[in-house]
């Protein structure tokens, strides 16, 4: 019986990794929709812990970014995944403690802000700064920066905010449904 059980949750873990290896080659492809399909390839994530442990969605979210380095075409979107993926994980193990809603906030917050310093020093050492102020309403913004604190600052509270409810809304409509076979 638990030989049987430990083939499911690898097949199971097989399946989900290769479909959110497939959703990072297509964030790659597809740029306009790329954060929405890092964001679906990290929920998977969620998925994993909240059907086996975190163990396991560790162990899911390296073997994704592994593959992921190998096979897709922009190998800075396999960073962007892990830490959608760790911001994920660290919100599914509060949800799993049961802790009161404004420490969870304060915790999830704390640990998307570290992320985001975190992605910010990755770009800033890999590709730089310079590319992203080069051309259109960046450059411009930019020229001022007061208002471009602001409004970075804006958009960066806002990503979270997004995020955090698009995955709260995945897990609760469509997160049981990706394992019911497994209970078969």
């Amino acid at each position: 019986m638990q030989l049987h059980l430990k083939s499911k949750e690898a097949a199971y873990g097989g399946i989900m990794m290769a479909l959110a290896v497939i959703l990072i080659i297509l964030s790659g492809i597809i740029e306009q929709s790329s954060l929405f399909l890092l964001a679906a390839a990290s929920f998977i994530t969620g998925v994993i812990q909240r059907r086996f442990s975190v163990k396991l969605s560790t162990t899911f979210i390296a073997g994704t970014f592994i593959v992921g380095m190998f096979l897709a075409p922009q190998k800075l979107y396999c960073f962007t995944f892990a830490g959608f993926s760790v911001y994920v994980s660290i919100a599914e193990y509060l949800r799993q403690k049961d802790m009161p809603f404004a420490v969870c906030i304060v915790i999830k917050g704390i640990c998307y802000h570290i992320l985001f310093v975190l992605a910010l020093v990755a770009t800033k050492y890999f590709i730089g700064f310079d590319i992203l102020f080069a051309e259109g309403w960046v450059k411009k913004l930019s020229g001022i920066p007061v208002l471009f604190i602001i409004v970075a600052v804006a958009a960066a509270e806002a990503l979270w905010i997004i995020f955090d409810k698009a995955y709260i809304f995945f897990q609760d409509r469509y997160g049981n449904r990706l394992g019911r076979w497994l209970d078969d």
